[in-house]
């Protein structure tokens, strides 16, 4: 996809990968609707990638609220007549505990924000994307998280991140043809997202302290934000559906699928006729009847 005078709105777009996504966009050309919980972050990104030399606003939007999802869309449209790129970016992670230890409050949030937000966006953006005939781009930000269990500790922001990379895959088979679809799948980021919770809404809990811990280590070896988007700018070019960036990541990946392979291996391995259970095919006839 070329970028240059393009229109993107990035949620989550007023701190870290967001933030970085929005200055990227904006030096590549692309004209950036920023998004974010926090407005005066919000705003703060668009100055500055307006001075970048494209067009770009800042909204205040709460992902998690379709409503608020559906003003931020109509803000940008009225803003700039049409929109190409939407990058669900917007994401939050708990206080790292196991899962047993906790709460509705948490397991509402996190999903809200992370996986509520994503389908907000598509049920808003992909429908006006598609009344468009053109070209466009929808981004799910995901992880690493999404092909395995990186660490212990993070089972609801893990849960959510495998939701995401779901959604994408379905969303790429259900799209219309002038319509893309990628999952940016990022691992540790030098970023904020480490202090989420000081920005919890109340109807899932309020605000309450970030880690500082967590977030010293992220300071120590996150790879840089601007480092990471450019990868995630070059994965959008280039129309890639898995857009990945930290190398070790693929062994987290490669101990899922080999544990999926045993699996088939010891317990269901393939014989001459078994497609008979496929159930892809009969979806699809029954698709086709249907249809007027």
């Amino acid at each position: 996809m070329e970028l240059n005078g393009k229109t993107a709105v990035v949620t989550g777009g007023g701190n870290g990968i967001g933030k970085a996504l929005c200055l990227a966009l904006a030096g590549a050309g692309v004209n950036v609707a920023v998004a974010d919980i926090e407005e005066a972050a919000a705003k703060s990104v668009a100055e500055k990638a307006a001075e970048r030399g494209v067009k770009s606003i800042g909204v205040a939007a709460d992902v998690a609220d379709e409503a608020n999802v559906a003003a931020l869309a109509d803000a940008a449209w009225n803003a700039f007549g049409d929109v190409d790129i939407l990058i669900n970016n917007a994401g939050v992670m708990p206080p790292a505990m196991p899962l047993a230890a906790t709460n509705a409050a948490d397991f509402n949030w996190v999903f809200a924000v992370n996986v509520g937000g994503v389908m907000n966006g598509i049920r808003t953006f992909v429908p006006r994307f598609a009344a468009s005939g053109r070209e466009c781009v929808v981004v799910n930000t995901a992880s690493e998280h999404s092909f395995g269990v990186p660490h212990i500790g993070g089972g609801l922001y893990t849960a959510t991140k495998h939701a995401v990379l779901g959604i994408s895959d379905v969303l790429r088979q259900e799209a219309p043809e002038n319509l893309k679809v990628c999952v940016f799948c990022p691992g540790i980021v030098d970023s904020t997202i480490w202090r989420a919770s000081e920005r919890r809404q109340e109807s899932y809990g309020g605000a309450s302290p970030g880690e500082e811990a967590a977030g010293e280590l992220v300071r120590q070896i996150g790879m840089p934000a601007d480092e990471v988007a450019a990868k995630a700018i070059e994965g959008i070019r280039a129309e890639r559906f898995l857009i990945v960036t930290h190398p070790h990541a693929a062994s987290i990946a490669e101990a899922r699928w080999a544990e999926i392979e045993r699996a088939f291996a010891e317990q269901a391995p393939r014989y001459e006729g078994d497609e008979k259970y496929d159930l892809g095919p009969i979806i699809r006839q029954l698709a086709m009847q249907s249809a007027p």
